[in-house]
């Protein structure tokens, strides 16, 4: 008798876009607790929610950084 794996349970899931910012730019590289995988940018897709996250957490972080220097350029 051999021992068969279960198949995973279906991870929930959440829509995320990432825009390309260059001609070239098509993919990003997201890691969270030693799973990875490369995100298509420029068109929506499905990622689990733990990736998801990491992904809205990066692009807020770009927005206030760019903010940021916005800011401070204004400045000088």
């Amino acid at each position: 008798m051999t021992k068969q794996k279960k198949a995973p349970a279906a991870e929930a899931a959440e829509t995320v876009f990432i825009p390309k910012e260059s001609k070239h730019d098509d993919a990003l590289f997201v890691a969270v607790n030693g799973r990875r995988m490369l995100v298509r940018k420029g068109e929506a897709v499905s990622l689990p929610l733990p990736f998801a996250a990491v992904v809205r957490h990066s692009q807020e972080m770009k927005r206030r950084a760019d903010s940021y220097i916005d800011a401070v350029s204004r400045e000088g």
